[in-house]
């Protein structure tokens, strides 16, 4: 009749058979107790369960068992906490957000305000608006092992992609604390930190610190801009910084701006971004989520913001 038999099945339902049965086999041999797919299945399994909080919460993970009280301390203590916004110099689209609270704090406080710096930038990511977020942290911070811990623990902690916490670092190091700082910038770097290198002047201490590490922007002072007149001492200054960074493969950021004529002069010398009073006043954590992508929308909140209260 033309039809091939073998047994009581066609040939085609016959090697579909013989496929089913090799993954049974296969699947069973992997699923064993002792294999390794086995193990993280199990491990999986075990994992305490995770919820996406609410919009109030600033937390993106936390346990479903975690006390009500702490959830809400932690997110009455970061409706006090600001933001500076970084411009992009040509698109004046965000960069990223400077947490400024670190620069004038004490340091039995910088864990807390570090802590309070991750749950802000994972509050943003749960609205699907990534924002990098600059920490600033002295040096001293830094090689203080007890704080180090503490940081490294947070970043292990936060489950956010690479590139979105920020660490600058403001001041610089001694001669003897410089190999204890070189040894905190490495496990940072290793947790997948970026590095902003403040108040940069080209000295040789800044030169060494750009070549033994990968730091992504340096900042200049608005006032150097400010005071860089055509012919000066200080426009040659600045060329030369400059030069220096992009030397170093580093975006320029200058800051703070507070006249129109420092943000002329950045834009004037190609600089990368700016932040400061005049390019956008300080924002709150739910401020950021409502800002837009578009230079228009940006310029709106600009103009929000500066309005003065009747």
């Amino acid at each position: 009749m033309g039809k091939v038999f073998r047994g009581f099945l066609p040939t085609s339902h016959t090697k579909n058979l013989k496929k089913t049965h090799n993954s049974l086999i296969l699947l069973d041999l992997i699923m064993k107790p002792k294999s390794r797919l086995y193990t993280l299945v199990k491990n999986w399994s075990k994992k305490p369960s995770s919820v996406v909080k609410e919009a109030g919460n600033t937390k993106l993970y936390s346990s479903a068992t975690q006390n009500l009280n702490e959830q809400v301390t932690n997110w009455a203590r970061t409706q006090d906490l600001f933001f500076e916004l970084a411009l992009e110099a040509q698109t004046q689209l965000t960069e990223f957000v400077i947490l400024n609270s670190l620069i004038d704090c004490q340091e039995e406080d910088v864990l807390r305000l570090f802590n309070d710096g991750i749950r802000a930038s994972c509050y943003w990511h749960s609205y699907s608006k990534p924002t990098a977020i600059m920490i600033p942290m002295k040096y001293e911070w830094l090689i203080n092992q007890d704080i180090l811990k503490g940081l490294q623990n947070a970043l292990l902690n936060c489950h956010l992609p690479i590139g979105l916490i920020n660490v600058g670092l403001m001041n610089r190091p001694t001669a003897d604390d410089k190999i204890k700082l070189q040894d905190s910038i490495i496990k940072l770097q290793r947790l997948g930190v970026l590095l902003h290198l403040m108040n940069f002047d080209g000295t040789t201490i800044d030169c060494e610190l750009l070549n033994d590490h990968d730091f992504r922007y340096v900042y200049l002072a608005g006032a150097l801009l400010r005071q860089a007149i055509p012919g000066s001492q200080c426009e040659e200054k600045l060329l030369t910084l400059m030069k220096i960074a992009k030397s170093y493969d580093c975006k320029v950021v200058a800051g703070p701006i507070k006249l129109i004529y420092e943000k002329l002069a950045a834009e004037k010398w190609g600089v990368d971004s700016y932040f400061g009073q005049h390019i956008m006043p300080a924002m709150t954590i739910h401020q950021v989520v409502k800002l837009g992508k578009s230079a228009k929308q940006q310029t709106a909140m600009r103009s929000h913001l500066n309005k003065k209260p009747s």
